[in-house]
């Protein structure tokens, strides 16, 4: 995996003297006695319900040379995206994937990778949503803006493993899986909910907790986050179709597994006028012989 983690040769940053801007992420409350404003998070039940925190958030473009998926868990990457233009949502997502699978591929240099085929996801805000929750709606209006790990190191095989029952696709040995996550944003810079990443080595286990999803036909376990004043959160501002946020959220090997939590924040404090935010995201899992 000698591409999924670089280091800077220079001397490194001062991450406390990165500029910053502040947003609001949701948090699972520690106690009866958090005082934080509540937040109501669909589709998630936990006994002390969220509070929103203000947060400060870095900008992560200085220190992009010095990122590892293993440590912080995140990066990012410059690339064109030449399905980026595409106003239809299924052919986005069919050129998205013919796109995204062989890179994912190469970069990890994997045996396979599986796409995640119902995580595709077009936010596009303003748009009519199919009625109903048999299904993951390929097109969603609305940014989750809580602190969240998609998949708890339970839930992971488990996910891959009916992923592949849905494809068709027969299960195979492997030594190490990796579920992939990448965003894009599509819209003009600023956008209004871009996507806030958690460095994974300032997350605690005591920090996380164990929770179910459910909904769209899916029951799995997940992690939401407790407020921390010494996790360090990063964003990356300007972005452009030819980038995108390639963050890990799950990893077989504990030891590599960052716990990176990531949540979207309302960045019109900073950028009042800033744009509807259209985006687009994918998963992917990611095996090894």
């Amino acid at each position: 995996m000698a591409n999924a983690a670089r280091a800077s040769s220079s001397s490194p940053v001062n991450r406390d003297q990165l500029p910053t801007v502040q947003g609001a992420i949701a948090f699972v409350r520690r106690s009866p006695d958090d005082k934080a404003p509540e937040v109501v998070v669909p589709n998630y039940n936990v006994p002390l319900g969220y509070g929103s925190y203000d947060v400060q958030i870095r900008n992560a473009r200085p220190i992009v040379d010095e990122l590892c998926l293993d440590r912080e868990g995140f990066t990012l990457i410059q690339r064109k995206a030449p399905w980026a233009n595409e106003s239809d949502p299924d052919v986005m997502r069919d050129k998205y994937l013919e796109d995204m699978v062989p890179f994912i591929k190469d970069y990890f240099n994997a045996s396979w990778v599986v796409p995640k085929k119902d995580a595709v996801i077009v936010r596009t805000p303003g748009a009519p949503l199919p009625a109903g929750e048999g299904h993951r709606a390929l097109v969603r209006n609305s940014a989750a803006g809580f602190a969240h790990v998609d998949y708890s190191p339970i839930a992971g095989p488990v996910i891959a493993a009916r992923e592949d029952q849905i494809q068709g696709i027969p299960i195979r040995a492997y030594s190490r899986m990796l579920i992939i996550q990448a965003w894009h944003a599509l819209s003009p810079a600023p956008q209004d909910f871009p996507l806030a990443m958690c460095d994974g080595s300032t997350v605690l286990d005591t920090d996380l907790v164990e929770t179910v999803y459910e909904g769209f036909g899916i029951k799995h376990k997940t992690w939401h986050v407790h407020y921390s004043p010494l996790h360090r959160w990063y964003y990356f501002p300007e972005m452009t179709p030819d980038e995108f946020i390639l963050f890990k959220g799950y990893d077989s090997e504990d030891r590599c597994n960052p716990r990176g939590a990531h949540s979207a924040f309302d960045n019109r404090r900073a950028y009042p006028n800033a744009k509807p935010r259209r985006s687009v995201e994918g998963r992917f899992f990611v095996y090894y012989d």
